[in-house]
């Protein structure tokens, strides 16, 4: 009686196990032991706040990794980036993670305006992304250390 309830318990871990080296075949080598890279960064501005787009590439390790266990293992990369913000992280998980930036602008009553001033990341991005409210296209900008300055209107 005891081996069957041991069986039953064993099952779980070694279907997790299977599914887990199921996707070793996948990484192609070097590309699934690849660390965490940002592909781009989209800002939407929204009033005197932003929503952030961090979209970033893994390998398919650690994606199965973050599937089971959570994206927690992202957050230090995303602090030492971002540690100039003062952020809330809305959601993570193996592809993105969607930021709410406050207080990223200030809004000038005299000229009716926000005026956002460049904030420095912690690191290099190789893609941002910048909405601004009333355009129609965003403005694509490349290997930039810090936020462009951008005027706009609500």
């Amino acid at each position: 009686m005891h081996n069957k309830s041991l069986m039953k318990n064993s099952i779980p871990v070694i279907v997790l196990i299977l599914l887990f080296f199921s996707f070793l075949p996948l990484s192609g080598g070097s590309q699934g032991s690849r660390t965490f890279e940002i592909s781009s960064v989209t800002i939407k501005f929204d009033k005197t706040d932003a929503e952030f787009i961090v979209n970033y590439d893994l390998g398919t390790i650690p994606k199965v990794y973050i599937l089971l266990m959570g994206g927690r293992s992202i957050e230090p990369k995303i602090r030492e980036l971002f540690s100039n913000f003062d952020y809330e992280i809305i959601k993570m998980d193996q592809d993105k993670t969607i930021l709410h930036v406050k207080n990223i602008s200030r809004y000038d009553k005299n000229v009716n305006y926000y005026l956002h001033e460049s904030v420095k990341f912690g690191g290099t991005l190789n893609t941002i992304i910048v909405y601004i409210p009333g355009d129609e296209h965003p403005v694509e900008y490349s290997s930039r250390n810090a936020t462009p300055t951008k005027f706009y209107r609500q």
